[in-house]
């Protein structure tokens, strides 16, 4: 009976593996930073933006700049193109994906909602380890992880008095990691090798909270200064593990063999403390010309733990600047003086320390939003150049290219017909 259920276990958990990082190795994975063009060629800026064209699902509390009678869908794809090195090889990687789908809608003239499907955490690695053994002779230590948690939120705002908004996003989080790791002999025929399978299985609810304020001044109020900041309170994530360990011969193309099992858990409960995240910011625009603004966000990621164990991880930070300009907004204009040109910075230090190095990640973004003649919608495209890590200390660095694309539909539908 063990015998079987850990073939099905087995069966279960060899997926193809297609997002490529060691990085996500840690964790619940890489953490999708923002896949939306408008602000990712922003260098991820969103905690002031504060628009009635685009879903700005970073802030829950930008639903309420929503046109009362308009009808708002955005979708969008991301790809990503990685090189990775160390000090002696290098290797590529591509990965894409969707990037977002959101919509967005008024309730009455205060009270504005929105809801959308996007990619949380993603988890794709391939990693081998050798070591020599006197006695034994050469060991390979492999590691594979595939999988990600999925995020699908349901958020409302409203405005508490002038200028003042606040909002809040209900999230349900879901998804699977599976990791498999390997110790084999390939020197010796008297070792068996081992594989340890685990999976775990992500459900459960969570919220974010977020505040904008708005203020005009100068002639005709063309000037506007948005101050805004976000919440995500600290959340245990309902989770069930399984867990199986094998003896088994690994031959040549990789075909498998088992010999035996040796112990096998099936479905433990318990939860991933997902930690607490502050940010704020503020953007300065001039109406239907410029936007330029600041993030600042934190994340206390020491405190996270998966079934009661932590991960040795630091809190993070993240610093973007960003700038949006429009050269002429005026209905006589050439096309290419309505486009919006977009361009960005970002900074971080990430939750990764690995051998003494906390690892940073930074890049620059650039990009251009097309609108779509007589109507508020828009295909927006933008272009991120990064590095991730070092290569000091046998450590991973990544060079990688980001592109998205994103299309945003506005319709007028709530609108009265009058008819005599």
């Amino acid at each position: 009976m063990v015998s079987m259920i850990a073939m099905l276990f087995i069966t279960n958990v060899q997926a193809q593996v297609n997002y490529g990082s060691p990085y996500s190795r840690f964790g619940i994975g890489d953490i999708n930073r923002v896949n939306n063009p408008v602000f990712q060629s922003m260098g991820g800026l969103s905690i002031g933006m504060r628009d009635a064209f685009h879903i700005n699902y970073l802030n829950p509390a930008s639903y309420s700049s929503l046109d009362t009678l308009s009808f708002l869908m955005e979708g969008g794809a991301m790809s990503k193109i990685s090189e990775w090195k160390t000090n002696d090889v290098s290797e590529t990687s591509e990965y894409s994906s969707l990037g977002n789908f959101n919509i967005a809608f008024p309730v009455c003239s205060k009270f504005k909602m929105s809801m959308g499907l996007v990619p949380y955490s993603n988890v794709g690695y391939e990693i081998t380890a050798s070591q020599f053994l006197s006695g034994i002779g050469g060991v390979d230590y492999i590691y594979e992880g595939d999988g990600g948690i999925n995020k699908f939120y349901i958020g409302g705002a409203v405005n508490v008095a002038k200028g003042l908004s606040v909002g809040v996003n209900a999230n349900y989080l879901w998804g699977n990691i599976d990791i498999a790791n390997y110790s084999t002999f390939p020197d010796s025929t008297y070792y068996f090798d081992t594989k340890v399978l685990s999976s775990t299985s992500v459900s459960d609810l969570t919220v974010d909270f977020g505040v904008q304020y708005e203020y005009y001044f100068g002639t005709d109020n063309q000037w506007r200064t948005v101050v805004g900041a976000v919440f995500s309170p600290s959340f245990d994530l309902s989770s069930t593990q399984e867990r199986l360990v094998t003896q088994m011969k690994k031959g040549s193309g990789g075909a498998e063999s088992i010999n035996d099992t040796i112990s096998y858990t099936p479905k433990n409960d318990g939860d991933i403390t997902l930690p607490s995240s502050f940010g704020f910011g503020f953007v300065v625009e001039k109406k239907d010309r410029l936007k330029l603004g600041l993030d600042y966000k934190i994340q206390d990621w020491s405190s996270y733990k998966s079934f009661g164990i932590s991960d040795s991880l630091k809190n993070s930070n993240q610093l973007s600047i960003g700038m949006e300009y429009v050269p002429e907004h005026n209905v006589l204009s050439r096309y290419y003086k309505k486009m919006k040109y977009r361009i960005g910075f970002r900074y971080s230090d990430t939750y990764l320390q690995l051998r003494n190095n906390q690892l940073t990640d930074y890049g620059i973004s650039f990009g251009v939003g097309l609108p779509v003649m007589k109507s508020g919608s828009s295909l927006n495209l933008g272009v991120e150049f990064g590095k991730r890590g070092t290569t000091d200390d046998l450590l991973i660095k990544e060079n990688y290219v980001k592109f998205t694309l994103g299309i945003s539909i506005y319709e007028r539908w709530f609108i009265q017909r009058k008819y005599h």
